[in-house]
């Protein structure tokens, strides 16, 4: 072979062995890239997978129609259907002042199913519960990995379970051929709601298996946390329901006590005012002055008695729906001075001036005369008791060329600005009036406002603290006054 023959067939010899170098390279290549995508296809696999068990958890989440132990079974069945898994359990708190997580719900591999009886698993976790304190659930550790293949720990060193519960999971790790079960606690909002129990097959769960698990936990423990949230309201929607069934029957037979007493009590009432006052009128003999003084403040005490009885009638019907007026021509005039007069030789007694100048010719009313009458007097007798010795109290009531007033001014005690607001409302009374009238009942202006707005009137209310108030009402004479025939 001649030298140029040798050097071409070196030649060719190396471009071969260059050809052969570039297959086996893209060989190389060509595993390496399948490698790579299967790696990418498995860990999709494991993404869609994920992905598909949160939707349909998420989808359990949106129906509040399950119980606890419905929802923790269908989000058991939910992971079981879509992972190898072998069993799932949830076990979570009944509410959020439960001292102890409980067995709710789970379940096992289709493929597996028949080996145990469920019943008897069942029976055996149902019994199970985890004080709070137990030494996991109180720890900062999240998970807990169990090999039944070391079984010394599973019978003594986890208190996580209790002897009853460690026959369960040993009867299921024979049965169900678990070798391990990774356990994970479930919160949500930063609180514990529960704990997963997941069996499987090998005896130390993959890095893939954990990582799921954790992300079904997140999903789960917001599932728990919303149901037993929800729970808890519906728990004290309940109570407060109950509570304010007996509040009603409370305040219904205190309604029936007030009228039933009410009505006793003013009918001996009235026999006493009407004898004291046959006695004033001279029916029972020649009375002394003093005599007739003491007589006149029993007679004005019965009367105020007689008022604070009806105020009590009118809250009982006011709530009953019984409260009626009854309207009627009412001289308004000839009303107000039949209090005043009452109130005169109090008066006196306290060196108060009691002004009040009747108007005349003053338009008729058709109103209530028996309510009118006890704002009237309610309104009068207020201002007597607080105003002090050397006060003056003066009463007007005037037509306007629209209304018909009636004003009662004081230089009493006046009401503060704080209890101004609340000073018409039931059984509330201002603090300084409290100090200075201990016995009072906080009914007077609540009713008092009650009769004039239910007859189409107005409150008159003005005061200052320290220096007096103006109670009084109002009326259109559009709506009130009776029009004389033409």
């Amino acid at each position: 072979m001649t030298p140029a023959q040798l050097k071409e067939t070196v030649q060719n010899q190396l471009e071969k062995n260059q050809a052969l170098n570039k297959q086996a390279q893209f060989k190389n290549d060509l595993e390496r890239i399948a490698q790579v995508m299967y790696a990418q296809n498995l860990t999709l696999v494991q993404i869609n997978r994920t992905l598909s068990i949160l939707r349909a958890i998420d989808l359990i989440i949106l129906e509040s129609n399950r119980n606890l132990k419905q929802l923790s079974n269908d989000i058991s069945e939910t992971i079981i259907s879509a992972s190898p898994y072998e069993m799932v359990a949830i076990l979570s708190l009944n509410s959020s002042t439960d001292n102890f997580i409980n067995f709710q719900g789970w379940a096992i591999n289709p493929a597996v199913a028949e080996r145990v009886p469920q019943v008897t698993i069942t029976n055996l976790l149902s019994r199970y519960k985890v004080p709070l304190d137990s030494e996991w659930i109180s720890g900062p550790k999240r998970n807990l990995i169990i090999d039944f293949q070391n079984l010394d720990p599973v019978r003594s060193s986890i208190n996580v379970f209790s002897k009853v519960t460690q026959e369960a999971l040993l009867l299921m790790s024979k049965g169900y051929n678990l070798r391990s079960i990774y356990l994970t606690k479930l919160k949500a909002s930063g609180k514990l709601t529960g704990f997963m129990v997941v069996g499987i097959a090998d005896s130390v769960p993959h890095l893939d298996d954990i990582e799921l698990i954790e992300r079904l936990s997140e999903s789960t423990g917001i599932a728990l946390y919303n149901r037993l949230l929800l729970e808890e309201n519906q728990n004290v929607l309940e109570q407060l329901k109950q509570t304010n069934d007996k509040l009603k029957e409370i305040d219904e037979a205190k309604d029936e006590f007030i009228s039933m007493a009410s009505h006793q009590l003013r009918t001996p009432l009235t026999s006493m005012k009407g004898y004291v006052s046959m006695v004033l009128d001279g029916e029972a003999g020649t009375i002394s002055n003093s005599q007739r003084s003491m007589l006149q403040q029993a007679f004005n005490s019965s009367q105020r008695m007689v008022y604070l009885i009806s105020d009590l009638l009118n809250v009982s019907r006011i709530r009953t729906g019984k409260f009626l007026i009854t309207n009627k021509v009412t001289d308004l005039p000839t009303v107000v001075e039949g209090e005043v007069s009452q109130l005169s030789e109090v008066a006196a007694s306290r060196n108060i001036r009691l002004i009040y100048d009747k108007p005349t010719n003053f338009p008729l009313a058709m109103l209530d005369e028996t309510k009118i009458r006890q704002v009237i007097m309610n309104f009068l007798d207020n201002a007597l008791y607080y105003t002090p010795k050397g006060g003056r109290i003066t009463v007007e009531l005037k037509a306007t060329d629209n209304n018909i007033e009636y004003i009662v001014t004081d230089t009493g005690l006046g009401v503060s600005k704080a209890d101004q607001p609340l000073l018409f409302t039931k059984f509330y009374r201002a603090n300084n009036a409290r100090k200075m009238r201990p016995d009072g009942t906080g009914l007077g202006l609540y009713m008092a406002r009650k009769i004039i707005v239910a007859q189409g009137g107005a409150i008159i209310f003005n005061s200052i603290e320290g220096e007096g108030s103006v109670f009084g009402f109002s009326f259109s004479r559009d709506k009130v006054e009776v029009k004389p025939y033409s």
